[in-house]
């Protein structure tokens, strides 16, 4: 059996890894305790004899049919089923059958992004205490890392197995994805399953298809880079032995820097390379080998942590995230397909423009439908990119869930600037999102974090209070004319913010020009 990549105008055959068991299989993410999304038609496929009929059945009850096609795939719906367990789920043709065990319809969630929807619970405040919990309603998927185009190997059972959570294993999960899954399963009473694709330090184009990239013209550079490279005439093991040379000296270099060695070191071998299609970096390689092979497993939503390797261009990422987002959705054939994001947390990065990457991010919520954003600005490290309040992110992402997909009556947003009107010397900010009213999560009645520019366009540190139940007002004896105020506008926002509606959910970072 073959598998195609298509790669714009490039057709590559490579034979695939899996053999078919018993004239008929289920793909490799359907295995025993898999969870399948409750109360929605189900897609279920695998591999087949070419042409035979398969028959689908769920305990005894046949539940779909369908014939494998000339390449010996196959793929059938089955209809809606209540939440519950401890299913067979069963495929059988006349040469034989593959059967899943130990089947749950529950919630399931496809949870990416780069490093902070890595970092596991021991990296997050009072992560540890769950590494000894089980938790068999939380089961959950680690999808292995894997790169190179075109794309060398099929995943087995094996490496997308299902797990439960539980010592020995809790370690994989990471710990947004848990507090996602806790906080609902908590909310729902149902079993959640988190299918967990992601990979630290990855850009958003990686994630993306190449006929998506080839769409935008603010894109088409990374398409481009990736046809070059495919049709170079340089070998697999080639690229693969660039990358672990730069793998080998970009470690040395980090060693010695972290280690503060002082006199001749390891140089900095430079940025990663995008060029090279075994490189994590590389234009959508990683969509190829860790989205692709789970189109289109059925699931109630995305939730996404990135945007950190894109912070170096974040007016790209105004076209970049929404149109990944919108080709995720293309493939799944789900056009309203929730997809909920963290906007990044302060953090002090010398150069990168977080702001302006945050505000790209902000665009995208507020232009594109079934999208929510979860807040993060109060949760950073200055000096750690990792910040290990993963809790109130994981959290804050189910409350978007809850409100915008399981019509659950919970406050989901934080507050949002409505109005801003200069008066004089003094700024009126009109908040929305406020839910009973806004307060200071540390009770002060100044409110730090405003700043206010006149027409020089130079800002400065404002005085703000809370006057009105969804009003600041903000003074400052540099300006004279307000012309624009900010409100976190920093890669690292200090004093820390502490505006926040009465649910505890902080105010969005804002800029307002031209008041």
């Amino acid at each position: 059996m073959l598998k195609m990549l298509r790669l714009i105008g490039l057709f590559v055959l490579v034979p695939a890894a899996a053999a078919v068991r018993a004239g008929v299989d289920f793909a490799p993410i359907f295995n025993d305790g898999a969870v399948l999304q409750c109360g929605m038609e189900v897609n279920v496929w695998g591999d087949a004899d070419p042409g035979a009929g398969v028959e689908v059945r769920l305990d005894d009850e046949v539940v779909a049919s369908g014939t494998a096609d000339a390449d010996g795939h196959w793929r059938v719906t089955i209809p809606q089923q209540a939440p519950g367990g401890g299913h067979r789920l069963i495929a059988r043709t006349g040469n034989g059958s593959a059967e899943v065990r130990d089947v749950w319809f529950g919630e399931v969630w496809l949870a990416t992004g780069q490093s902070n929807m890595v970092v596991p619970l021991s990296g997050s405040h009072g992560g540890k205490e769950w590494l000894q919990k089980t938790l068999p309603d939380i089961r959950f998927v680690k999808v292995p890392n894997r790169v190179g185009l075109p794309v060398q190997e099929d995943f087995t059972p094996e490496d997308l197995a299902w797990e439960t959570f539980r010592p020995g294993v809790n370690h994989q999960i990471a710990a947004v994805a848990f507090y996602f899954a806790e906080k609902l399963r908590t909310s729902t009473d149902r079993r959640i399953g988190i299918i967990q694709s992601s990979w630290g330090g990855t850009p958003a184009e990686s994630w993306t298809p190449l006929d998506t990239l080839d769409r935008h013209p603010e894109l088409e550079h990374y398409a481009d880079m990736v046809r070059d490279s495919m049709i170079s005439g340089r070998t697999p093991e080639e690229f693969r032995e660039d990358q672990d040379e730069f793998e080998r000296r970009f470690a040395e270099f980090r060693t010695w820097v972290r280690e503060g060695r002082k006199g001749s070191g390891p140089g900095n071998p430079g940025p990663w390379p995008k060029d090279n299609p075994w490189s994590p970096k590389c234009p959508t390689v990683l969509y190829e080998n860790m989205i692709v092979p789970l189109v289109p497993y059925t699931a109630r939503g995305v939730i996404w942590y990135q945007g950190e390797s894109n912070a170096g261009d974040p007016q790209e990422y105004r076209v970049l995230f929404p149109a990944m987002i919108r080709s995720w959705r293309r493939a799944w054939d789900r056009p309203d397909w929730p997809f909920f994001f963290v906007q990044l947390a302060a953090f002090g990065h010398p150069t990168l423009d977080w702001p302006g990457l945050r505000a790209a991010q902000t665009y995208t919520r507020d232009t594109l439908d079934h999208t929510g954003m979860a807040l993060a600005i109060d949760c950073g490290e200055e000096k750690d990119i990792h910040p290990k309040a993963k809790r109130p992110v994981g959290e804050r992402l189910a409350l978007l869930a809850l409100d915008q997909v399981y019509g659950r009556d919970v406050v989901s947003r934080g507050p949002s600037p409505e109005h801003v009107n200069a008066d004089g010397a003094a700024v009126r900010v009109e908040f929305e999102y406020v839910a009973q009213g806004l307060e200071s999560s540390d009770g002060a009645a100044r409110i730090p974090g405003f700043e206010m520019a006149g027409p020089d366009g130079v800002f400065h540190a404002a005085r703000a209070r809370i006057v009105d139940e969804d009003t600041v007002e903000l003074r400052c004896d540099a300006v004279a004319e307000p012309d624009a105020v900010r409100y976190a506008w920093h890669n690292w926002v200090e004093p820390p913010v502490t505006l926040q509606n009465s649910a505890g959910l902080p105010a969005e970072p804002f800029r307002a020009d031209d008041l």
